[in-house]
């Protein structure tokens, strides 16, 4: 081979591989685009209508209904407390680690600015320790007055973890095995990671008709 075809062979192979490189992330992805909430809201990138997107944002507290089929909800860019929003429904089944403040991994269509028809999510646990010291037993908050607020310890009843918009999203039992005193809790927020089957949580609310209506869950650290 003369110089000039090997330079020219070098020259088709590099064009090659930049334009392999640059579909990986697509590929890597399903096709889906990474993009930040602020270009799907409204106002935001008009080009992206129609597109498949991936996108990550945070699931905002009250706009979403457990009873709605499909599921409809808004999120906003993560960590942020105010901002532009998107409007995601979505017709899979809701990991049992969806609700409030929840950060959604969401893969889909912008059917228009602010408006996206998920097809894939994917939820990220939250961080939230709490130590068990000061928390009632399950036997002393079945004897507290109906409607007391308070911080409840005990384990999650294995096999008992369903998704935010059921009715009970776990039973809390006395013991890890699930065994001992137990109620079912109701909470629609984020579920903390490490909350898994048999680890000891801290649940803050109200036992109501023998529902513990939690506002928050945390993993005991002790």
């Amino acid at each position: 081979m003369n110089k000039r075809a090997r330079n020219r062979l070098i020259g088709v192979t590099a064009i090659i591989l930049i334009v392999a490189f640059a579909f990986v992330p697509l590929m890597m992805t399903g096709g889906a685009k990474e993009t930040p909430v602020k270009d799907l809201a409204a106002g935001g990138n008009a080009t992206l209508v129609g597109a498949r997107v991936k996108v990550t944002g945070a699931v905002v507290a009250g706009s979403w209904d457990k009873n709605t089929n499909p599921m409809v909800f808004k999120i906003r860019a993560e960590g942020a407390t105010s901002g532009p929003e998107v409007l995601v429904t979505y017709d899979g089944s809701a990991p049992n680690t969806f609700g409030s403040d929840t950060i959604a991994i969401l893969t889909g269509t912008l059917s228009e600015l602010g408006s996206l028809k998920a097809s894939e999510m994917i939820t990220k646990c939250p961080s939230k320790y709490e130590t068990s010291s000061a928390s009632d037993t399950i036997a002393e908050a079945l004897a507290a007055p109906p409607g007391s607020p308070i911080r409840v310890q005990g384990f999650i009843k294995p096999g008992s973890q369903g998704a935010a918009n059921a009715s009970e999203r776990f039973v809390l039992a006395s013991k890890a095995d699930g065994t001992g005193d137990s109620f079912p809790v109701a909470f629609t927020g984020a579920m903390p990671s490490g909350a898994n089957d048999g680890v000891k949580v801290i649940v803050f609310g109200k036992l109501e008709n023998s529902i513990f209506v939690a506002t928050d869950v945390a993993v005991s650290t002790n």
